[in-house]
């Protein structure tokens, strides 16, 4: 018989016992576990963004992720800066506060790219270089000689200026470079204070359309445009169609071409999983747009540049945002996918001791019939060797004792026949005792 729970005593009630508890306690602390794991790993609501020069593309780029970043919770603080070679030293330096930014293709070295992963291509950003002069210029070699505005320290534009400038032979003298800041510089071309002004920027970038429009200023149309491409492959040559700032005026009056930089919207590695969703979520909207130098849906692209691609960004690229993000608010749709990616190998570890629980629920209480069967295979095999006398009488109180435990035994009823079964073999053992003491026996009766 079971034993009852003494006055006072608490239970659990059905198949919530301690037994169950002690079976089912791996699989309900890796639950607990994995849940405050996942709270663990809610992202942070505060994201730093290196951007560009005020006014520049960058910075309204930077104002339209912040508001749609807002509306998700997600303040995003903005650093103004110089440009793309300052955004990529602020994002590898940890001692700074930058956690995202936009970096140019060719700017960075391979050491640079340590712990920053890239989460697509967001845009072209040309190599506008406006002058004036009463003739067409064609090529960079075609301003030697003359005063250029290549943008300040830090910035793509000077990078890059630079480079192309030295590969054509009009970085020598009596050439002048300048690093003079953007809007100094469109001012000083405008008064003829400078001869060409070095920009990199979308068409969205106030600099590039007020020189767009300004009279007296020239675009430089690249002749040698594949030529430039192929001698810096970070470079794409890309075209500025006839008409397209203006068609009923026919603005620019034929095709422009042009070589462009690719920026890539870079991260640090460490970032929260979840923000990288986020900002690829804002990057849809913000550069998934037609332009005038890119079709609809060309931007954001996993285009593998300097950078690594983030292995978050490939997901997304290939499967689209978690689409629990459609039905649920981001905060609990970030949790709820965290806690899936943990549970689903873990479930998958534990699906073996889950199928092994009822055995390992049957042995275990089996186990406790284990030890008395021991006793009495033992009791009887000192009674074959020693069998009557004062021994009989010590078997007698052992077999009394083994029934008493016996009844003590706590065992699920499935395997009430078990104890049966071992009470049987008691009486049995009882019986050959007495086949060996029936004198014995006569006298206690």
């Amino acid at each position: 018989m079971q034993k009852r729970p003494r006055a006072g005593q608490k239970t659990f009630p059905g198949i919530f016992n301690r037994r169950f508890l002690l079976i089912f306690s791996p699989v309900l602390l890796t639950a607990i576990i994995s849940i405050v794991i996942a709270y663990l790993l809610t992202p942070p609501d505060t994201l730093t963004m290196t951007t560009g020069f005020e006014g520049g593309t960058y910075a309204k780029f930077g104002e339209r992720y912040k508001n749609i970043l807002a509306r998700e919770k997600v303040r995003l603080e903005i650093l103004a800066s110089s440009g793309s070679v300052e955004n990529l030293k602020r994002l590898g330096d940890p001692a700074l506060q930058a956690d995202v930014g936009f970096v140019q293709d060719g700017t960075s070295s391979p050491a640079e790219t340590k712990n920053l992963v890239s989460l697509g291509a967001v845009c072209y950003s040309p190599l506008w270089v406006f002058y004036r002069s009463p003739e067409t210029i064609d090529d960079l070699s075609g301003l030697k000689g003359k005063r250029i505005a290549i943008g300040p320290e830090g910035s793509g534009a000077r990078k890059f200026s630079l480079d192309l400038l030295k590969a054509t032979g009009a970085a020598d003298p009596p050439t002048s470079l300048l690093e003079i800041p953007s809007a100094a510089a469109n001012k000083a071309l405008l008064n003829g204070a400078v001869d060409a002004v070095v920009v990199i920027g979308t068409e969205d970038n106030s600099l590039v359309r007020e020189l767009l429009y300004a009279p007296g200023i020239k675009l430089l149309s690249f002749k040698q445009a594949e030529a430039y491409t192929r001698l810096f492959p970070t470079l794409s040559h890309i075209i500025l169609p006839e008409g397209i700032l203006s068609l009923s005026e026919k603005i620019p009056s034929q095709d422009i071409h042009l070589v462009a930089t690719t920026t890539s919207l870079i991260v640090r590695q460490s970032l929260h999983p979840a923000l990288h969703y986020l900002l690829l979520d804002a990057a849809m909207e913000i550069h998934g747009r037609a332009g005038w130098l890119n079709k609809r849906g060309e931007f954001p692209s996993p285009k593998e540049l300097d950078f690594p691609s983030s292995s978050f960004a490939e997901r997304f690229y290939k499967k689209g945002r978690p689409f629990l993000l459609d039905y649920l608010p981001f905060w609990v749709a970030v949790l709820v996918d965290r806690l899936v990616i943990i549970l689903v190998p873990v479930a998958f570890a534990l699906i073996p001791l889950l199928r092994g629980i009822p055995w390992l629920y049957a042995w275990r209480n089996r186990r406790k019939f284990s030890r008395w069967y021991e006793e009495l295979k033992s009791l009887e095999s000192e009674m074959g060797k020693k069998p009557a006398g004062a021994a009989a009488l010590e078997y007698r109180d052992r077999l009394d004792r083994i029934e008493a435990a016996i009844n003590r035994l706590r065992v699920p009823l499935i395997l009430f026949g078990e104890v049966n079964r071992l009470k049987e073999h008691v009486d049995g053992v009882r019986g050959k005792l007495a086949r060996l003491n029936p004198n014995q026996e006569e006298k206690e009766t």
